[in-house]
C-alpha cells in the first residue's frame, strides 16, 4: 500500500473512530517535513516551531470536525494548512527581538548555557530569504519538499500551469541572487 493511501486510511480512522494512534502516526510521519517547510519559508527557528505547532493543532481540529474529505492526499491537504499558517504569520506585526546569537560572550557572563559558536545560515537560506513569499513558497514546496507541480498547485490554490510558471520564475530569481552573491 502506498504511503498516501495509508495516510488517508489513518485520517479516516481518526474521523470515524477517534483513534488517537492514527493521529500520532500521521504526526510522526509528517512533522519533520512540516517543520522543514516552515523553517525554509519563515527563516526563523522560533517562528517555524510555533507555525508547526499551530499547523498541527489546526489539522487535528479539522480532522475532528470532518473538514478533511480526502479530495486531496492527506500530505497535500496538510501542507495547505501549513501554507496558510505561514502566510498568516508573515502578515502579523512583528515586535523587535534580540537574537541570542547576537549576544557576545561577555554579555552572557559565566551563566551561559550556549556554546561559543552558533549555527550560520547557508547561502541557500540567505538567498531564499531575499525572494518574494510566492517564490520562496513554490521553491520550498517543489524543490525542497519534493511536491509535484500538481500537488504544489493544489496547496497554493493555483492552476498547474500558473504554478509551473511561478516555479520557473522563482528558480530564475534564486539563480540571480546566488550568481550575484558569488560575484561579490
Amino acid at each position: 500500500m502506498a504511503e498516501w493511501e495509508d495516510d488517508e486510511r489513518l485520517a479516516k480512522a481518526y474521523v470515524a473512530e477517534g483513534d488517537p494512534r492514527a493521529l500520532e502516526t500521521l504526526y510522526r510521519r509528517h512533522v519533520d517535513a512540516t517543520y522543514g517547510f516552515a523553517q525554509r519559508f519563515l527563516t526563523s527557528r522560533e517562528d517555524a516551531e510555533e507555525a508547526t505547532s499551530e499547523c498541527w493543532l489546526r489539522a487535528f481540529r479539522a480532522l475532528r470536525d470532518g473538514q478533511f474529505r480526502g479530495d486531496a492526499s492527506f500530505k497535500t491537504w496538510l501542507f495547505g494548512v501549513m501554507r496558510y499558517v505561514c502566510l498568516e504569520r508573515l502578515r502579523q506585526p512583528r515586535l523587535p527581538t534580540l537574537s541570542l546569537s547576537a549576544l557576545t560572550e561577555t554579555d552572557r557572563g559565566d551563566y551561559s548555557l550556549f556554546g561559543s559558536s552558533s549555527p550560520q545560515p547557508s547561502a541557500l537560506d540567505d538567498a531564499l530569504a531575499t525572494l518574494t513569499d510566492d517564490h520562496r513558497l513554490v521553491l520550498t514546496l517543489c524543490d525542497l519538499q519534493g511536491f509535484t507541480a500538481a500537488e504544489a498547485a493544489e496547496i497554493l490554490g493555483r492552476s498547474a500551469a500558473a504554478t509551473k510558471s511561478l516555479h520557473l520564475r522563482a528558480r530564475r530569481a534564486l539563480r540571480d541572487v546566488l550568481d550575484k552573491d558569488r560575484s561579490q
